[in-house]
């Protein structure tokens, strides 16, 4: 009898049944034939696994593992590869060879830092400030660092900074295609990688931002340093930061670009639902929308909107869509809150030409942010009212805006002089300039006094040769004062510089050194020149400074303090950034890590030594500066306070006949005064008034008025059209 055959259909079955598991077993499936290493960053003593696509192992000649150049382990199969310290900062490397001679490769870099892989068709050195280059991305780190701190995505590069994109080794401003919190520093989609090519520390930058937090800065740029890896070549140590913008992980106040942003989301929703354009076409109108919205705000004003990039648009493709809208149509104009604030400004030497809010004493500031705040008349003259009116506040004899006041402006800035290293020639002008809304307002009441004293400690401790000059920022919401914040751009600071400065002085007050004013004549009229001629400003620096002194200044330099323990973690690492860069490219250039930090250590300490001199004493401090100028013809008593009563008893005497009354500024704001009589005059003070948020000492500056009410103006201390310092003297203590 013949055996029974098999029918067609369960050969067929059979046969698919042993191809499914052949292709289990000896083909993975899916994807383009590869080979991958199966993690995104590499950890001390964990083995790499491998994972291939389309290739059976059967057809593996060979598999290679390099750390750097060197070979590391060969096998005739794959296999994985567990890295060593020894294996740190070098890129680690699988070679696979398929019997048909095919070869497939995959690497990662191994860093004791966070590791950013960029890939774009656009090479490391091709990427321009002009145009943005599309990225693809990756940030891995271990697991300090949960997934949602990590990011893989896409994004866009250009070129960033001033003289630094001149060097070999590229600052980048970074875009994500959305909003990330990268290794926790806050959700946006805009960060910056700083190069600190200049810097052989690597860390001036960073140091001085978390200096300017642990100073209680109001706003301070979060960063983490990270290894770059661009189209798969290494490109050193990177500071991945926060830019400085409005927006909630940044600077937190009104932002009216989300306005914007509004009104292009309605406006195109509205176009798409009357089906003048298709649905597809929603996000790209909105985008362009938002645009032309940001660039001219005048709107927020006449609530017309012209789009003036459709009429291109309407011209190409043939359409007749309209190019102006009635906002109030989409937006509550009624809920906007008043145009007094918003803003990010920015003072830079490089951007002049759009100092929109240039003063009259010539600091060239401009709107960082909104970019269109020129534009749009009620915001931008209330911001230049009220910076107008700070700057005279500066200028003023008792450092308090007065509407009544002569005010003047720079008619010409005169020639710096190399051989007596002085500017001469400045010329001043008579000014129209009125606020009655801001009539008596002391400079504390329009700027932030700790803003001021923060930034004045960090110029003075960093020496740096950027401060008061090039990215100097001031920011102001809808309610409350400016404030002058956040620290940035310190790369040329300690002692450090470019482009041949010299900037090693370690026993100079930057804020008054000739040589740190001499490229452009608005450093010498800025504000730390005015505000070390007011006698509480110099008390509350004092008390600021020693308590800085004790604190985060002696951290920064102790034996295995802030310094070292930067230096610890980024050695490897900045070794590596060494060898690829050759060391610093700065004045230090050819400088190593080691040596840097060496170096920044030794200017530190040499600038403590000097700085602790001069704060010996409050009268030493004024004295050093030299700024403001006592008379001898006011003697102040030692203050009597009287707790009982609530009040303390302040008395002056003079031999001056001219001298009429006396007046009494006691901590900035308040303002008394007494008619002199037999050559004396007492002031029973309050003694709330006493009452200092800025420091434990109160100060009371006292001036001679003449018959009529008028302050009497001391030679000494003045220069007529910039600035008057009357006959004055000053007492402080402890109330």
């Amino acid at each position: 009898m013949k055996p029974s055959l098999l029918s067609k259909k369960a050969v067929r079955s059979g046969l698919l049944l042993f191809f499914f598991l052949f292709m289990i077993f000896h083909c993975p499936m899916g994807g383009p034939k590869g080979i991958h290493m199966d993690i995104d960053y590499i950890t001390e003593g964990s083995p790499i696994p491998l994972t291939s696509s389309r290739i059976y192992p059967s057809q593996v000649t060979s598999c290679v593992w390099y750390v750097g150049d060197k070979e590391v382990l060969r096998s005739q199969k794959l296999i994985s590869y567990t890295p060593s310290p020894e294996d740190q900062e070098h890129m680690i490397r699988v070679r696979i060879t398929l019997k048909n001679k095919a070869v497939y490769e995959d690497s990662l870099y191994f860093s004791i830092l966070p590791v950013l892989y960029l890939e774009s068709d656009t090479a490391y050195q091709n990427v321009t400030q002009e145009e943005d280059a599309p990225v693809s991305l990756k940030l891995a780190a271990d697991s300090e660092y949960p997934p949602t701190q990590q990011y893989t995505g896409f994004g866009q590069i250009h070129l960033r900074g001033h003289s630094t994109r001149t060097f070999p080794k590229r600052p980048f401003k970074l875009k994500l295609e959305e909003k990330a919190s990268l290794l926790g520093l806050g959700e946006s989609k805009h960060w910056v990688l700083l190069a600190n090519a200049i810097d052989p520390t690597l860390i001036r930058n960073q140091l001085v931002y978390d200096l300017s937090g642990a100073l209680g800065a109001s706003c301070q740029m979060h960063s983490k340093q990270v290894t770059l890896i661009y189209n798969g070549e290494y490109q050193g140590v990177y500071q991945l930061c926060q830019q400085v913008r409005i927006e909630k992980s940044s600077i937190n106040v009104y932002n009216w670009e989300d306005t914007a942003k509004e009104a292009s989301e309605l406006l195109a929703s509205h176009l798409a639902a009357q089906n003048q354009i298709f649905r597809n076409e929603q996000p790209a109108f909105q985008y362009i929308m938002e645009l032309d919205l940001k660039a001219d705000l005048s709107w927020l004003e006449t609530h017309t909107f012209t789009f003036s990039s459709l009429a291109s648009i309407n011209e190409r493709d043939g359409r007749n869509l309209p190019t102006t809208y009635n906002l109030e149509d989409f937006l509550d104009f009624d809920c906007l809150p008043e145009a007094t604030g918003g803003v990010l400004l920015e003072m830079d030497c490089f951007s002049q030409e759009e100092a929109s809010l240039k003063t009259n004493y010539l600091l060239p500031f401009y709107f960082n942010k909104p970019i269109g705040g020129a534009s749009y008349e009620a915001l931008s003259s209330s911001i230049q009212e009220t910076l107008q009116a700070l700057e005279y506040a500066f200028h003023d004899t008792d450092f308090t805006y007065h509407n009544a006041s002569r005010h003047y402006r720079t008619k010409r800035i005169g020639v710096f002089d190399w051989e007596t290293f002085t500017r001469t020639g400045v010329t001043y002008a008579p000014a129209d300039f009125d606020s009655a809304r801001l009539d008596g307002a002391h400079y504390s009441e329009l700027i932030d006094f700790d803003s001021l004293l923060n930034n004045f400690l960090l110029c003075e401790f960093t020496v740096n040769w950027d401060g008061m000059k090039n990215s100097v920022y001031l920011y102001k919401d809808i309610e409350g004062p400016f404030y002058l914040s956040p620290a940035w751009d310190y790369d040329w600071a300690f002692g450090n510089g470019c482009c041949d400065t010299n900037t090693w002085n370690p026993e100079i007050w930057q804020t008054t050194d000739e040589y740190f004013s001499n490229e452009e004549y608005y450093q010498t009229v800025q504000w730390n020149r005015y505000l070390i001629r007011d006698p509480y400003f110099l008390t509350c620096l004092y008390e600021a400074y020693w308590e800085a002194r004790k604190g985060p200044f002696e951290e920064l330099i102790r034996d295995e303090g802030t310094i070292d323990q930067y230096a610890k973690t980024l050695k490897p690492a900045a070794d590596a950034n060494d060898n690829r860069w050759n060391g610093c490219l700065g004045n230090f250039e050819g400088q190593r890590f080691d040596e840097g930090i060496a170096t920044l250590k030794e200017f530190i300490r040499l600038r403590l030594t000097w700085l602790d001199e001069q704060f010996t004493s409050i009268d030493t401090l004024c004295q050093s500066l030299g700024y403001y100028v006592p008379s001898d013809t006011l003697l102040i008593e030692p203050a009597e306070t009287d707790f009982q009563r609530g009040i303390t008893r302040i008395t002056v005497h003079t031999s001056c006949p001219d001298y009429t009354y006396i007046s009494f500024q006691v901590n900035g704001t308040h303002f008394y005064t007494a008619k002199v009589t037999n050559e004396t005059a007492v002031l029973l003070l309050p003694n709330q008034d006493l009452q200092n948020a800025h420091g434990s000492l109160s100060t009371i500056q006292v001036r001679a008025l003449n018959e009529q009410g008028t302050y009497i103006i001391n030679p000494e201390g003045t220069i007529p059209g910039d600035y008057s310092n009357a006959i004055s003297n000053y007492i402080t203590f402890k109330p």
